[in-house]
């Protein structure tokens, strides 16, 4: 047995890997690679069973150094080169395969096992808090459709980084991250033909809106979740003005976690359609229309906290000019600065005349 971090291709598995299903991650006899490592990096396998090590010739090390660098960059059938995959995104992908596998169980009536489901989401939600900049990654990703599954780890881990921006402890920070995930686990319980619909009626939004009241229900004396996570999971859809559902609570009654719960749900579904290169100008319209539903501490600490992770990112703009995102002012965080490429400091307006037209 090799530990993981030890292990250097030309490396020979003697026994099949698993990860968290029932299929082989790795079949047994299979020579690792550069590519291999990675996964199993991604996976946070800690030890394999190796069978020996293949020491290339001398004369040989080199293309064989050349070889794994050309194996970690795959190639489209056009001949095109792929940017490799990073193990974040690979453990997001086997975190939403895994909350999809859990929801299916919901749905067939299972009870949340709030062990095993913990063991399968810390690890991404590690991943994140220890660099934040994934979160961009996901934010700016193109528009596509996701499943609830996916829909509920993302609010996770846009929580738990609120939580870390906002200096909560580590555990609160975890705790909120699962309030995320599990916040809509009682969706479980409708009919599956009701969550296919873009519309409802009013009687399925009235059923729609009892997966709150399912939520609490199915996660309810978890010893792992503190009463405070449980508090926020029943209020993620009230409103500071008492217009949400299901108690219609004012802010006055609303907890702090349920307040930041309540505003990252609200932002993640408004931010699921939206393209890179207009996610400024949809977080500073966000941020306008969102005022008197949502506590306004936490709605400008929320959008400040996003904008801080483009600092860094090259734009591409509307009237020809390239340059750089510099500087996120406190006061009016939407209105970045940006260092052109004739060295040239430019202010973006969300609403200007001048636009983003590529955001990397």
């Amino acid at each position: 047995m090799v530990k993981t971090a030890e292990l250097r291709p030309g490396c020979v598995l003697r026994k099949d890997v698993y990860a968290k299903s029932t299929k082989p991650l790795m079949k047994a006899d299979t020579v690792l690679d550069a590519m291999h490592l990675e996964f199993l990096k991604a996976f946070l396998i800690d030890t394999v069973d190796v069978d020996r090590v293949n020491t290339p010739h001398p004369a040989l090390a080199g293309q064989s150094e050349k070889s794994n660098r050309e194996r970690q960059i795959p190639v489209s059938a056009q001949g095109t080169p792929q940017a490799r995959i990073s193990p974040f995104v690979l453990r997001y992908r086997q975190s939403v395969n895994d909350a999809q596998r859990f929801f299916q169980q919901w749905q067939s009536g299972g009870r949340v096992s709030i062990g095993a489901f913990r063991s399968a989401m810390l690890p991404l939600m590690h991943q994140l808090l220890a660099r934040p900049a994934h979160l961009r990654d996901l934010l700016l990703q193109r528009v596509r459709k996701t499943s609830i599954a996916e829909r509920s780890v993302q609010l996770g881990l846009i929580t738990a980084f609120f939580a870390r921006k906002l200096r909560l402890t580590d555990g609160d920070c975890v705790q909120l991250g699962l309030a995320g995930m599990l916040c809509d686990c009682g969706l479980a319980k409708l009919p599956p033909s009701l969550l296919r619909q873009e519309r409802l009626s009013e009687h399925d939004l009235m059923l729609y809106k009892r997966h709150v009241i399912d939520s609490y229900k199915m996660l309810k004396g978890m010893a792992t979740l503190k009463q405070e996570t449980l508090v926020a999971i029943i209020q993620h859809h009230e409103r500071e003005d008492g217009s949400g559902y299901p108690l219609n609570l004012k802010s006055t009654q609303l907890s702090p976690n349920g307040k930041i719960l309540a505003l990252c749900a609200h932002f993640r579904s408004q931010f699921e359609t939206v393209s890179p290169e207009r996610f400024i100008t949809a977080l500073d319209r966000f941020k306008r229309s969102s005022y008197g539903w949502f506590s306004r501490h936490y709605l400008d600490q929320l959008c400040d906290a996003l904008m801080d992770l483009l600092v860094g990112m090259k734009v591409q703009l509307s009237d020809g000019r390239s340059g750089e995102i510099t500087f996120i002012p406190v006061k009016d965080p939407t209105r970045p600065l940006i260092r052109c490429s004739d060295q040239q400091v430019f202010v973006f307006e969300p609403d200007g005349p001048v636009t983003i037209k590529r955001l990397e």
